[in-house]
Parts: structure tokens; sequence; C-alpha cells
């Protein structure tokens, strides 16, 4: 859709919702109100306050009778607040959530109906990532922006081996192994390719993971009828199970017997060694530029696209996704949703995503490619981007951390670790989806 059609569509959805409120009683129009949007509306979330605060806030002047106060909270104390808050009643009104924590506050979710927010205009309005917050019930939120992940690379190593351009295949990556990875004299790695094999010291090992099970095809989750299924088992079309294979690639570049062997438990944290300028390719988060770049400004490094499956017609990389959503126990439930569409509208998220350097989910936003070269990366990035409603993220960190390490061990036969590693995550679905 063109700028005037997706301004349309947000004035048809403010319309839609206003009738579901005046239907419901939350909107009384005979009170002789004229200003819908006022009062005071609470808004949580872990953007930082110096980067998006002003901008959140902004939306006050649209109405004199509307005051928006945002508060920056910590991402390692965020839930809890959260859960802490609306247990006493005094939880925001609106608050932004990343993937892992919006199946952990579901109670606290008020799901626009579809009625008033259609499944078609949402999916045209936002990336095909976005949809995983249609669920049975309606809408969970409202996409703002998205995280990709990309792959940095260390320009001087490619040059060094006369390489010009960083991989667009993982099969292409391969036929780097022999020319970017440097050992010493004693076997030990000195400078390496890529950080893959590992899981403590590989930064977003589970993210890595996810977006490979992705350009394969497979949702991770599934949305049924009912609810939701894990499908990370699933055969695809050509009859290949994608979470075998793809661990086994995983698993290839900590083999020393492997001519990819490029990555060890000895080493340091990938972040560091890339920073370090002994590391060619890193998989890393768009919102990781600047800590880069503060980290070692000499380091001369540029940044592309994730490497995709040769032959493959799925283009896909994982997103971190920030939703802003609804609180159910709100006491000034009009207002938050006439605050919610303020923020969405596509003047306020050019906005945000200027203040946060990522892009954000609008379909219309992301076909204005900024003239800065990273961010036409991030932005290319961030329409393929997918990402899943993890019910539990620690737990599912732990349990591809022993699939991982059994594998790497023979503790476990890889099929055996893989068979336990799903049992356990479907439980971990089973048990969640179902609330």
């Amino acid at each position: 859709m063109n700028n005037f059609q997706t301004i349309l569509v947000a004035v048809f959805i403010s319309f839609f919702v206003f009738g579901v409120l005046v239907f419901s009683g939350v909107i009384n129009i005979g009170s002789g109100n004229k200003n819908i949007v006022r009062g005071k509306v609470i808004i949580w979330g872990t953007l930082p306050y110096s980067l998006v605060g002003e901008t959140i806030r902004g939306v006050n002047g649209t109405s004199t009778d509307l005051v928006v106060d945002y508060q920056e909270k910590q991402p390692d104390t965020y839930q809890s607040e959260l859960t802490e808050a609306f247990a006493q009643d005094k939880g925001p009104d609106l608050f932004i959530l990343p993937p892992d924590m919006i199946l952990k506050n579901n109670n606290f979710i008020y799901k626009i109906p579809y009625a008033s927010y259609s499944e078609k205009n949402f999916t045209n309005t936002y990336i095909d990532g976005a949809n995983i917050l249609l669920s049975k019930d309606g809408v969970l939120g409202y996409p703002l922006l998205v995280d990709p992940l990309v792959l940095y690379f260390n320009k001087n190593m490619l040059s060094n081996e006369s390489l010009l351009y960083p991989p667009s295949s993982w099969d292409e990556l391969f036929s780097f192994g022999d020319k970017l990875t440097k050992k010493k004299s004693d076997g030990s790695i000195q400078e390496s390719m890529i950080a893959l094999g590992q899981y403590d010291n590989v930064n977003h090992a589970r993210d890595i993971i996810s977006m490979l099970l992705f350009q394969s095809g497979n949702s991770i989750i599934e949305r049924t009828n009912t609810g939701y299924r894990l499908a990370i088992k699933d055969a695809v079309l050509s009859g290949d199970l994608p979470f075998e294979q793809i661990i086994k690639f995983f698993l290839e570049f900590s083999n020393p017997s492997n001519t990819v062997y490029s990555w060890n438990r000895s080493m340091p944290n990938s972040f560091d060694v890339f920073t370090s300028g002994k590391l060619a390719f890193y998989i890393g988060y768009a919102s990781e530029l600047f800590k880069i770049q503060s980290v070692n400004p000499n380091l001369s490094f540029d940044v592309t696209t994730i490497p995709q499956t040769k032959g493959s017609n799925i283009k896909r990389t994982y997103g971190n996704m920030y939703t802003l959503v609804i609180s159910k126990k709100s006491k000034n439930l009009t207002s938050s949703f006439g605050t919610a569409n303020l923020i969405i509208a596509p003047d306020i998220l050019k906005e945000l995503a200027i203040e946060m350097s990522i892009p954000t989910a609008n379909r219309s936003l992301l076909n204005i490619k900024p003239q800065d070269p990273y961010l036409q990366t991030f932005y290319n990035s961030a329409i393929i981007s997918n990402t899943w409603l993890d019910p539990d993220q620690n737990q599912t960190n732990n349990i591809i951390k022993e699939l991982i390490e059994n594998s790497i061990s023979n503790k476990l036969p890889i099929q055996q670790a893989i068979d336990k590693a799903y049992n356990q995550l479907d439980l971990i679905v089973r048990t969640n989806y179902a609330k």
C-alpha cells in the first residue's frame, strides 16, 4: 500500500475501534465530551527514555486534555514489575513488549476484536513477521519496531584473502573457511571465520537457530483453531526434517574434523572476538551497530543481510519485534485506545525508528529506504524478519543449550538429543498456550 492508503486504513481502524467502544458502553457519546482522548495514559517499556521518551510524550500535543507518561523499565525486572503492578491494579494503560513477554502477559492484554480490526487490514499494514500477533481471539497489539539479525563482517579480513563480498548463502560460507580461519602451531584458533557451533559464547544462539528454522520454512509455533502447537519437528514439502538438519549444520563449525571448524568453547564471547578484529563474520542485531563502533572505533567493518539457503524461494531472518499492547485493566480504556492509535501513526513511527536507528514494522515506511547504507540493510532485513511467541525464553534457552551440549559431547546421539529437547519444548508450549 502507498502512504495514503496506509493512513486511510489507520483512520478506518480508529473508527472501528471507536464504534466497538461506543457499543460496549466504554464511550458515552451522549455525555457531551468533545475530547475522547483525554486524561492521563501511562506507558511502560524497555526502550530507552533518552531516545523515545519525548517522541511518545509528544502525542500530548494532540489534545490539551491528554497527558502521556512514558516510563522506562529495566529488562531484567520488567516482567516482575508488570506482574506485581497488575496484581495491585496499578499497572500501565499501555505497555511495550518483546515477543517472549507477550504470552506471559496474555491475561493482561486487551485483544482487539477482528470485527474492529480485520486480519486483512493488519496484514496489509505490517510485515509478515507481525502475524504472530493475530490470535484466535483478536489482535494482540500494534507492532512498533523490529530489530533484525544481520551479518556484520570484518572488511580487512576479507580483503586480505582477496574476498570481495561477504557470502549471500550458507553454501558460499563453506568455501571461505580455509581462508578466514587461522590456526596457531598448536592447532588453536587465532582468527575465526564465524561464531557458530557452541551456545554459551555465541551471542544470540537461540535466535540464530530460530532464524535457520524460519529459512527452512518452519514456523516453530503454528496457530490452530483451538490455540497453538509446536511445529519445530514438522517435515517440509521435500520430506526433510529441518530441525535435525539445522542442528547438524550448526554443530559443524565446532567440529575440529570439519573444514569449516572455526569455533570452540574455550573462545571468548563472539561479540568480543569480533570487536577485537579476530572474527570475520558476526551475527548480531541491528541495534548493536553503535555498540560495535564505540567498543572499537578503528574496526573496519560493514553489515549485510543474513546469508540464505541456496536455491530457496524463502528469505528470512530473525527479528526482535517491539509491540504496543493495551491493558484490559486500564482505568482509561478509551484514551488508551486513542493514544495507541496516535502512536502508530506513520509520522510517530518514523520518528521512533529514527531515534532508535532500527526499522518499523510498517510496510509503507519500510518502502521508503533511507540514504544511510547501514539503515538500508536494516530496512531490507526488517522486511524478511520473523519471530515467535516464546512462552518462556529462559526455559527455551536452557533446553536448546542442553541439546547443543549433549550433541557436542556425544552424551546423547543427535536424534535422541533432539527428541528430548522437542518433548521439553512441547510441554512448555502446551502448558502456556493452553492458558
